[in-house]
């Protein structure tokens, strides 16, 4: 009895050790080393309207920034092509934006799991093309944040920040258990002793949205209520000189890099890379 128990722990651990090295883990985040002044060279989010090609995809010697259409449908026509585009330009580093969850290459559609940066990712793999995040993460955004906002509205927004995001693709059957694994992002602002459940949740947004809407109907594929569309706006300007920072530095440096966002970053980033 013993040795068969022995055994089933063995085999339990060996295929954890499988799944653990056969799934994609997120790709680090990359942190620029220069400092380029991209602020007087980027369409500032507040005047984004939103008119322009989708794709918006901005194509140099050895840059290609590919704004897409947030999707997660295998068949959405930017699929193929990205993979063209990729194909053609060869790059030698792929950046993609926002953190990729876990996912099992083999059992598992990355387009379906993680969206147009899961199918950059597995053409990377493919390619052994090294792959990053432009993206800031949310501890260095929350703090840029505290220049402009409260602690209290940074920590609310970024709880609900994957929430609004996801919802153009369905509500899911329990929002509160959806953001749950959020919440810990209070720690981000120091006020993870104050915003512990989703009870802190909805007092918090009823402070800041009296009159509603509930956060449970609230998506960014639409305008943000309140202060969130503010904070939007400046999030989006801060990660969009991020953005021009990167790529600056990488091609500077040689690479040739194909980046993965939204149309509306590669929109209000052309203007840095007229020239």
């Amino acid at each position: 009895m013993k040795k068969i128990l022995l055994r089933s722990i063995f085999v339990i651990v060996l295929l954890l050790a499988i799944i653990y090295l056969m799934s994609w883990k997120s790709p680090k985040y990359y942190i620029p080393t220069t400092s380029y002044h991209a602020a007087d060279s980027i369409v500032p989010f507040e005047k984004y309207t939103g008119e322009h090609a989708r794709p918006f995809i901005i194509k140099q010697k050895r840059a290609l920034i590919f704004g897409a259409t947030h999707t997660k449908d295998p068949n959405d026509p930017q699929i193929p092509q990205m993979e063209e585009l990729w194909g053609e330009f060869h790059p030698t580093i792929a950046l993609v934006e926002g953190r990729l969850g876990f996912l099992l290459p083999l059992f598992m559609n990355p387009v379906k799991q993680l969206g147009e940066g899961g199918w950059v990712k597995s053409l990377a793999h493919k390619d052994g093309v090294k792959i990053m995040n432009w993206d800031l993460s949310k501890e260095a955004l929350a703090d840029s944040l505290q220049h402009y906002f409260s602690k209290e509205q940074i920590a609310l927004q970024q709880i609900l920040n994957p929430y609004f995001g996801n919802l153009r693709f369905g509500k899911p059957d329990s929002p509160e258990s959806f953001i749950k694994e959020y919440l810990k992002r209070a720690s981000h602002v120091g006020l993870q002793d104050s915003i512990r459940s989703v009870d802190d949740v909805d007092r918090l947004w009823k402070k800041y949205f009296p009159a509603g809407p509930d956060w449970r109907n609230t998506s960014d594929e639409y305008a943000l209520p309140g202060y969130l569309a503010q904070m939007m706006a400046t999030s989006n300007d801060i990660r969009n000189r991020q953005l021009v920072t990167i790529v600056k530095e990488l091609t500077g440096k040689g690479e040739r890099v194909f980046l993965i966002c939204g149309s509306s970053h590669a929109y209000c980033v052309a203007t840095a890379f007229q020239n």
